[in-house]
């Protein structure tokens, strides 16, 4: 049985087949002696305790039908690059990790795990993983990393104390009856006239949205991130939300708008399900987050405008955002990311890396796949401001204008910390940076 966003991506699979906009690919250096019998052994341990890293989505009764197979059809592919010059060697190694992350899947026949690994020298290389979104997320890797270095490692694991398809099954029985009417009704009325927010783009906008995009990193100046947090904690609020408030001002300076419905990743959070952190699989849930504020207000009050906009939009998170865009019901435009056109991510540590006895791993990497799921995309990893990234549709902009977005939120941010009790509209002015 799918998930409600397992069957919304598999619709989406079938629209765009042979797209990989929405493959999850992660790399790894690793250094040392590693063993690769052992490594490639505990790759398929892996696959065999987590049953959707060897599921199939199948047509059945003109129905998709998630079927987990018995055993894992994985292999663990070596790349030999020995005997390329070391000079040419970074150039070689990420052109075929962008191939490798870029190649999509065909849900129904494929292995829905494609692990490698890229050799540079005899004890230097690349672990490299790509999954689809619909049995794989961000939060999986934490989980993949910690379950294969177990297994590696020679230790114990104990039973996990529940499956993917319990969730998948629960979650359509629970979203029945009256609990499906109360998460309808509350969509139906926070969503209703949410406006669409119209960036102005470098390019005429495409007639059929484009998934082809990139993704601008950055790190966050140590500085401002230490004072932004700082701020956040005498404010009693959290980084995530002092972030998402700062970045709904940025969309003000950018359109004049002060209604704004911007979409954010949300795990669940029943606690029927504590389980859930322990198993690989898809469970992020998009929600969208209609903030209404006046350019009068300031940044404090913000804050606890979206303090509130957040605890009624994730009390009400079950409703997948298929379901929503069901009961909203918006207008369809097929030039535009429906219902929400941007979105924003604020993880509170990066990825973690792969501790292997005897070698040294570098943290996971996200492996850019050239594509965006949104006009805009901003993610700020709220601890280290490390690995932060603007991700964009290349049909939409150009990389300078990403370049100057990048240097207008680091102004606005240290403004805002600054001065919070001002009103917005006379702090955006005084910045110059009232972009409409």
């Amino acid at each position: 049985m799918l998930s409600f966003a397992q069957e919304g991506l598999w619709y989406l699979d079938q629209l765009t087949p042979n797209s990989s906009a929405y493959n999850m690919a992660y790399r790894s250096r690793l250094a040392g002696p590693l063993d690769l019998t052992k490594f490639e052994n505990s790759i398929h341990s892996v696959i065999e305790r987590h049953a959707p890293l060897r599921t199939v989505f199948v047509l059945s009764g003109g129905k998709p039908v998630a079927f987990p197979l018995k055993k894992s059809r994985a292999a663990l592919r070596l790349v030999d690059l020995r005997s390329t010059p070391r000079d040419a060697q970074p150039e070689e190694v990420r052109r075929l990790i962008q191939e490798e992350a870029s190649r999509p899947f065909n849900l129904a026949r494929d292995s829905l795990f494609r692990p490698s690994l890229f050799q540079l020298e005899d004890q230097d290389f690349y672990f490299v993983h790509v999954a689809p979104h619909i049995v794989f997320e961000g939060g999986s890797v934490s989980v993949l990393y910690r379950d294969l270095a177990a297994f590696y490692n020679g230790a114990d694991l104990p039973k996990l104390p529940v499956e993917y398809s319990e969730f998948a099954l629960w979650q359509r029985n629970h979203l029945t009856g009256d609990r499906l009417e109360t998460l309808t009704q509350f969509w139906k009325r926070q969503l209703d006239g949410a406006p669409v927010i119209d960036l102005p783009t470098d390019f005429e906008r495409p007639p059929l949205f484009s998934t082809e995009g990139a993704r601008h990193y950055f790190s966050m100046p140590p500085d401002l991130l230490s004072a932004a947090n700082h701020f956040f904690r005498e404010a009693k609020t959290t980084a995530y939300r002092g972030l998402f408030s700062a970045f709904n001002v940025f969309l003000y300076c950018q359109l004049g708008l002060t209604d704004l419905c911007v979409s954010s990743p949300f795990a669940p959070l029943n606690p029927r399900w504590p389980g859930l952190t322990q198993l690989i699989g898809y469970f992020v849930n998009t929600v969208a987050l209609r903030t209404r504020f006046s350019g009068g207000c300031s940044f404090r009050e913000l804050l606890k405008l979206v303090d509130l906009v957040l605890w009624e939009a994730v009390t009400h998170s079950d409703l997948t955002f298929g379901k929503v865009v069901e009961a909203v019901q918006p207008s369809r435009d097929p030039s535009r990311p429906t219902l929400t056109q941007v979105n924003f991510r604020a993880p509170k540590q990066p990825h973690p890396a792969l501790r292997l006895d005897g070698v040294q791993a570098g943290r996971a990497e996200y492996v850019d796949t050239g594509s965006a799921k949104f006009d805009l995309a901003l993610e700020i990893e709220s601890s280290t401001g490390e690995e932060c990234y603007f991700e964009y549709g290349t049909a939409q902009f150009r990389e300078e204008t990403i370049l100057r977005m990048k240097r207008d939120f680091f102004q606005l941010l240290g403004a805002l910390i600054a001065s919070p009790d001002t009103p917005l509209v006379e702090l955006v002015t005084a910045q110059g940076l009232n972009r409409w």
